[in-house]
């Protein structure tokens, strides 16, 4: 027997279609903290100890993600189920991380050109105060120089 079309009918796929978007976004900064989390190891050793609040946007992701894929499945199952209450709950916790969300942005866009300044000046000086040269063996000199191998290799490449 065929499914009638209904408005109601359409809004229910259109609610679902919906969460499977929200739960994708989710998965993805799911996967960008993860990311953050693995390579942060190398990025705190070439950058030094100072970059160990960058990890924190890892921790930061993983967080966002998981409510975001709870948040999901919450209201897919408000869906299916037609729970007002659910989907209340839903669009309403959806909200608020909306707004945490574009607050963080905003915060970050404002503060961006005075943090990326001290930022490059602590990187800096710890590049200055823990490069030995280029032949060197420690770990913080080899690492130094394969970016800038790779940067030089990069950039000759390109321009020809």
């Amino acid at each position: 027997m065929a499914e009638i079309h209904t408005p109601y009918a359409s809004l229910k796929k259109l609610l679902s279609l919906l969460n499977g978007f929200v739960a994708m976004s989710g998965i993805i900064l799911v996967g960008l903290g993860i990311g953050g989390k693995c390579g942060g190891a190398s990025l705190t050793s070439v950058l030094g100890l100072s970059s160990a609040y960058l990890l924190h946007v890892g921790n930061l992701c993983l967080v966002m993600g998981c409510v975001t894929v709870l948040l999901s499945c919450a209201g897919w199952y408000g869906v299916t189920k037609e729970s007002r209450g659910m989907l209340l709950f839903c669009i309403l916790s959806m909200v608020i991380v909306l707004i945490v969300e574009v607050t963080a942005a905003t915060v970050v866009l404002l503060f961006f050109p005075i943090v990326r300044d001290v930022v490059l000046e602590h990187t800096f000086v710890t590049l200055r105060n823990n490069y030995r040269g280029y032949n060197e063996p420690d770990d913080y000199s080899t690492q130094w120089n394969l970016v800038m191998e790779k940067r030089l290799s990069k950039y000759f490449f390109s321009s020809l």
